[in-house]
């Protein structure tokens, strides 16, 4: 008898963990998730694109206003770091949080090394770019930009802040970091095969304030947008002694006027695909196209609207553009590489805010803000194939980044 009731004790108790065990387990592969922001709930929602469903929330990840997320190479983790300076790693197996640090008062922007070994923030408050260890969270080296000399101007909040903002962090060729001053207009290069981290170069851009930067696909080309100017400057990571380069978004066949717009959505948006750079300007209702070689003004193609995002699709033969303003915003245009010329337009839902192409490009994730969901589109066709509801959706971070240059 007592030995019935230790193996009844012990099937049950087997039983027990197996269930236990199985709520560890979330459906989906690591390959197939997608994490998609919750911009008004400090949460990520986990989008899984062979089951086509969500499958898991991560919450508590801090004000994720503009929130970015980048992987380690080994797709073991995922790190997001928040407007209000909380880094937070998340499990991509289990889909919890694996630690978090408070970087700073105010994060912007985050990249991880190209060995997977630190990831670095770029920091509005307290200013200046903080490095930690990829393994255990640790903050290796804080950068301060405090004791640089630059004029100061009005925080987010209204308030004077004396800081010197970090923005538009990205990783580059020979394991480096590379960001840029706002109100000092200088760009860092930062080394991350040294333990000292040393900012090894840096660079004036010249007149005008940056406000964000990207990196091209080719790891070559560090281009700094410039806030109310028709230029953006441009360092050549191979030989940065030359300097930057200006290079004007005007088209000499428009009439400009002291009233025109100027200024250009954040840098992620831009798209390089072939031989051409496709910029959206947000009040001229075009893209600019530029040589990718010279960044020589090409021509302007003409858009329905304000453009806001230009993301190349893979195989670089189309380029699909967002729109804001109310009677534009739900639309999405594609345009050919090779002609030029947009050749579709979609309606897609109501406020556009991001959008990301599977690896092969075989399908569009696109986060329509104004109608609380995610929209997976056929990217042949342009039918819609699933809707899931998502809560006011913004950025969408597919695993697949963790190969991907500059993201």
């Amino acid at each position: 008898m007592k030995g019935r009731l230790i193996l009844g004790l012990l099937v049950c108790w087997g039983f027990a963990a197996c269930r236990s065990n199985a709520a560890l387990v979330v459906p989906g592969s690591i390959g197939s998730r997608v994490f998609v922001v919750e911009r008004n709930s400090e949460t990520m929602a986990v989008y899984d694109l062979d089951l086509r469903r969500v499958v898991h929330r991560v919450s508590g990840l801090g004000n994720l206003q503009h929130a970015t997320m980048t992987f380690s190479p080994d797709l073991r983790y995922g790190f997001v770091s928040s407007r209000s300076g909380q880094l937070t790693r998340i499990d991509l197996a289990t889909l919890e949080r694996a630690g978090e640090v408070q970087t700073s008062g105010r994060s912007i922007d985050i990249a991880i090394s190209q060995d997977g070994r630190y990831v670095a923030t770029a920091e509005y408050f307290p200013g200046g770019v903080t490095i930690l260890d990829a393994a255990t969270l640790k903050v290796v080296r804080r950068i301060s930009t405090a004791s640089q000399e630059g004029s100061r101007q009005s925080s987010e909040n209204g308030l004077d802040d004396p800081n010197i903002r970090a923005t538009g962090i990205v990783d580059a060729p020979g394991n480096r970091f590379v960001c840029t001053l706002i109100e000092t207009g200088e760009i860092w290069v930062i080394d991350a095969s040294r333990p000292d981290f040393p900012v090894e170069r840096r660079v004036r851009v010249g007149s005008g304030e940056p406000y964000d930067a990207m990196i091209t696909p080719d790891g070559r080309s560090y281009v700094v947008g410039l806030k109310d100017a028709d230029e953006v400057a441009i360092l050549d990571l191979r030989d940065p002694e030359r300097g930057v380069q200006r290079v004007s978004l005007r088209d000499p066949g428009r009439t400009y006027t002291p009233t025109t717009p100027i200024k250009l959505p954040h840098m992620a948006s831009w798209a390089v695909a072939r031989n051409r750079v496709f910029v959206p300007l947000v009040g001229e209702e075009r893209i600019a196209v530029l040589d990718r070689d010279t960044w020589q003004f090409v021509r302007s193609i003409p858009l329905r609207g304000d453009p806001v995002y230009a993301v190349r699709a893979p195989g670089e033969r189309e380029v699909w553009v967002s729109f804001s303003g109310l009677k534009n915003d739900a639309f999405v245009q594609v345009v050919d590489v090779e002609t030029l010329q947009v050749t579709r337009t979609l309606r897609i839902g109501t406020r556009i805010y991001h959008m990301d192409f599977t690896p092969r490009g075989s399908h569009v994730l696109i986060t329509a803000n104004g109608d609380d969901k995610l929209v997976l589109v056929n990217a042949a066709t342009g039918a819609i194939e699933d809707e899931e509801p998502i809560r006011s959706p913004s950025g969408v971070f597919g695993v697949w980044r963790a190969f991907i240059m500059g993201l």
